[in-house]
């Protein structure tokens, strides 16, 4: 509710939309929705960049109270963002910050060190050059950011699919499940399927 109180406080439209679990939504210089931030207002969503030669590359994982900002597009590619679990995201076109108050001012600030710091983590995690220490700093990077500590045991709020994972870090569902199998036979970090 403070994005919206301060957005509606300044007299800045916005929009909000729902994505449930897997829903996606793509940002792209065909639909004009360039220029704009999305600010998650719930929830955890990751973005790919998806080229012309449907190659993708994954960008970085946000969570609540995040900024995702779409300058620069071109016909070459857009974006995918797509939920974890049940988001919303806000898309706001900040053309003037004049009109803005420093109470909105410092948010989106706050928001770009946070979106910034996402964006590092990822960034090494995708520089390992060995495939199972990519997936395996990115789960500890899952666990860290959105795990809950239950008893003995850190859970994460929502389901990530091997599927899911394999965009996440750029490999494949196959690479995944024999990494997840060979780290279940040799640590305490196991997979569980939740119903």
């Amino acid at each position: 509710m403070r994005w919206i109180n301060l957005l509606n406080n300044s007299k800045i439209p916005y929009n909000i939309y729902k994505l449930n679990t897997n829903d996606s939504t793509i940002v792209c210089k065909k639909y004009n929705n360039q220029n704009y931030s999305t600010i998650i207002l719930h929830g955890s969503i990751y973005i790919i960049k998806v080229f012309e030669n449907k190659k993708t590359i994954p960008i970085v994982i946000l969570n609540k109270n995040s900024l995702f900002n779409t300058k620069d597009i071109t016909n070459e590619f857009y974006y995918q963002l797509i939920a974890l679990e049940r988001t919303y995201i806000l898309t706001v076109k900040i053309d003037n910050t004049n009109k803005l108050s420093s109470e909105l001012m410092i948010n989106i600030i706050e928001s770009y060190r946070k979106t910034l710091n996402s964006y590092q983590i990822i960034n090494e995690t995708m520089n390992q050059k060995h495939r199972k220490n990519r997936v395996m700093q990115m789960i500890l990077f899952l666990l860290f950011e959105f795990g809950i500590v239950n008893q003995k045991q850190i859970q994460l709020p929502f389901k990530v699919s091997q599927r899911n994972l394999a965009k996440i870090t750029g490999t494949n569902k196959k690479t995944i499940n024999q990494i997840i199998n060979n780290i279940s036979k040799k640590s305490h970090i196991n997979y569980h399927k939740k119903n």
